[in-house]
């Protein structure tokens, strides 16, 4: 059951290829994604609790990305000429990717894990470069590069880790030490995060959605799911002094960053290293307090930063500014969204683990990437009147799909205080006890 609903995704769009009509490949796209995006609640009390949130995550912001290429690539598309610039090759890697993600956190083992991660790199690159352009290029061959040396180096951790005994403490670290920064190479953080502002920035709006909003997300998964494993080992205070440091460092580089960038997109990208950091650092701080805040977190980042790649890819084909908004919004930690109160809780946990010089480093980063969104966000509600006079009208698929990612953000933005909260308290709970 669980190898059907992992492969569904990449079997939808080659069956989609089958039909030749526009029209009805657009309308048998959306009804098998729809399918496969409802398929892991056939798992329901058979994976984690942990599994199954990630796996929502996964299929509900993959189905908005799918939804959105069909709209905004029916009228417009890359201008390279090889063969992964082609529609129906696009589609089938973004299949493969779907399918990728859900390998990573419906997996049982460390292996499967790694293997899921490393599927995604491979359908990514050609995504990243799919319009042919010379940077995009250049991009997809740095992203290739470096997630390698990454994805090497987590294999190396993997193979450590199914040798490592009890008996022999120090391969157990070195295990750990290996697949978290093997994985820290995919997520994103300093200083494995070289890859991430070009590729972010220069692959399709969807594109940059997921790889921001999705895997960025799977790869904290992978290093969640080692944190426990340490924890359970007894190593648990080796993994969260480690990223504390590589939390440190992402929170404050990137908020540096973000200061100087122009190109919108560019600075999204440097605003996934910085929430990538604070995911970190919560994982560093502990307790049932961090992990809470670092999964909350998480989540609110990932609906956030896929609603902002979706806004700024429409307003690139000149639609307006105030698609944009709302998304700057949300990833300010403006109200109702729930940026802010993970954040705070994010702080809570650093104060409550005595973690002085990490938390002072995280709030200066948090203070810095506020200034650069909101001086961003300013710029394009000034611009807001010119644009409005050459807004391109949009296809009404990408406009639901961008507002369904932010309705989304919303709803989680609001679980803490209808339930959802002792969900993820009860998740956070079962980490900690793992040791």
């Amino acid at each position: 059951m669980k190898t059907v609903i992992i492969v569904a995704p990449f079997v939808a769009e080659l069956i989609t290829m089958a039909f030749r009509p526009i029209e009805t490949r657009r309308i048998v796209r959306m009804g098998l994604a729809t399918l496969a995006a409802l398929l892991p609640l056939l798992l329901l009390g058979r994976v984690s609790a942990l599994s199954m949130l990630f796996a929502f995550l996964v299929c509900g912001l993959s189905w908005c990305a799918t939804l959105f290429s069909t709209g905004i690539y029916s009228f417009d598309w890359g201008v390279g000429e090889a063969v992964w610039s082609r529609k129906s090759v696009y589609f089938v890697l973004l299949g493969t990717f779907w399918s990728a993600m859900l390998l990573v956190v419906l997996s049982s083992t460390f292996a499967m894990m790694w293997l899921g991660i490393s599927m995604t790199t491979l359908a990514t690159t050609f995504l990243v470069g799919f319009s042919g352009e010379r940077d995009s290029l250049e991009a997809a061959w740095k992203y290739l590069v470096l997630c390698s040396v990454g994805i090497g180096i987590a294999l190396l951790g993997v193979l450590a880790w199914l040798q490592a005994s009890p008996q022999n403490p120090a391969l157990t670290i070195a295990a750990v030490a290996l697949m978290i920064v093997g994985f820290a190479t995919k997520a994103g953080l300093v200083p494995m995060h070289a890859w991430l502002p070009d590729a972010h920035s220069k692959a399709p709006a969807p594109i940059s959605a997921l790889l921001s909003g999705v895997l960025i997300s799977c790869s904290l998964y992978a290093i969640l799911r080692v944190v426990g494993a340490a924890e359970a080992a007894g190593d648990g205070a080796f993994a969260r002094s480690l990223l504390l440091v590589l939390g440190t460092l992402s929170t404050s580089v990137a908020g540096i960053l973000m200061l100087v960038q122009s190109d919108i997109k560019r600075l999204l990208a440097y605003s996934t290293v910085e929430h990538a950091g604070l995911v970190a650092l919560a994982l560093g701080f502990g307790g049932t307090l961090g992990i809470f805040a670092a999964l909350f977190h998480l989540l609110n980042h990932a609906l956030a930063k896929s609603g902002a790649f979706l806004s700024a890819g429409m307003v690139q084909r000149g639609a307006g500014p105030r698609l944009l908004l709302p998304a700057m919004a949300a990833l300010c930690g403006l109200p109702p969204f729930g940026l802010l109160i993970s954040e705070l809780l994010i702080v809570a946990a650093g104060v409550a683990a005595h973690q002085w010089f990490a938390l002072g480093v995280a709030v200066t980063g948090m203070i810095l990437a506020f200034i650069a969104l909101v001086r961003t966000a300013v710029e394009n509600a000034s611009a807001r009147r010119t644009a409005a006079q050459t807004a391109t009208k949009l296809p009404r698929r990408s406009l639901a799909a961008t507002g369904a990612v932010l309705a989304a953000a919303l709803v989680v933005a609001l679980a803490p205080w209808i339930g959802g909260a002792s969900l993820l308290s009860s998740l956070a709970e079962g980490i900690i006890k793992a040791r």
